[in-house]
């Protein structure tokens, strides 16, 4: 966190575009927002004697999941002799989505902004698909959780670009979602619809940023992605664009038998 009554430093060297400089002075707005840096600056400010690097972005949050870490991904055998894996793993993170309040959310990712200011972290793109009350029960205000991460990220002072995730399927050819994926299912409509409710009661500045993140092509259908990104590119152009490839190679096999080729050489443009 900055301290409100010092907006200006003198570092002794910094890392910056044009490479290593000396006496770099930084200085910063009310909101603590960068606002300039000037190399072999006068003595005109406090000096730190530091080497100042540029924050690190942590481009893949999941942050409810900080909570659970711990109770998997074990290297000794599994019950039955079964080795601990992608799919033990997974099996239990619903389990414990499955259980988590909107208070809970908020407090866990309150720690866990936290600790990421304390590694050197500044800015998050939170890839978040905890969208409903537990059961998969709609909440009074849909983007209760979305709001939840905002207020999060404010208090412990990190950039935020928040991502909603669009959820639809437990499989390629748009297999059914089953119960552990209740709390994350949703539509392109809703995902644009939470977006501009978002926008109208915490509007985008330097430390906030909307964008989408289909979760994968397993969970969105073809026609889905492009209604996502039709709907998206209308409502801002320059908003970004979050998926994940594949997270075992199992997917990427099934992938390839469903589309025909492997996720990361599928075009967009694809039918």
């Amino acid at each position: 966190m900055h301290n409100p009554l010092i907006r200006q430093l003198i570092a002794d060297r910094a890392l910056l575009p044009q490479g290593w400089r000396n006496n770099v002075l930084l200085e910063w707005d009310e909101a603590g927002i960068l606002s300039n840096v000037i190399a072999d600056a006068a003595e005109l400010a406090p000096r730190v004697a530091a080497t100042v690097l540029p924050g690190i972005v942590n481009l893949h949050s999941h942050a409810f999941q900080r909570a659970m870490a711990g109770l998997t991904e074990y290297r000794s055998q599994g019950a039955a002799g079964c080795s601990d894996s992608f799919w033990s793993w997974r099996s239990l993170m619903y389990k414990f989505a499955g259980k988590l309040s909107a208070t809970d959310l908020k407090a866990i990712a309150l720690q866990l902004y936290i600790e990421m200011l304390q590694a050197g972290y500044t800015s998050v793109c939170e890839f978040h698909y905890l969208h409903h009350d537990v059961g998969g029960k709609p909440y009074a205000d849909p983007a209760e959780n979305l709001v939840c991460l905002i207020e999060a990220a404010q208090q412990a002072g990190i950039g935020l670009t928040l991502l909603p995730v669009l959820y639809q399927h437990s499989g390629f050819a748009a297999q059914a979602p089953h119960a552990g994926q209740a709390r994350f299912i949703n539509s392109p409509d809703w995902i644009m619809a939470a977006l501009q409710g978002l926008q109208a009661a915490h509007p985008q500045h330097a430390g906030l940023r909307y964008g989408v993140a289909p979760h994968s092509l397993r969970a969105v259908s073809p026609h889905s992605l492009q209604t996502m990104l039709h709907q998206l590119r209308q409502w801002d152009a320059q908003a970004p664009v979050h998926i994940h490839i594949a997270e075992q190679t199992r997917e990427v096999d099934d992938c390839v038998a469903a589309l025909g080729q492997r996720p990361v050489a599928w075009p967009v443009g694809a039918n």
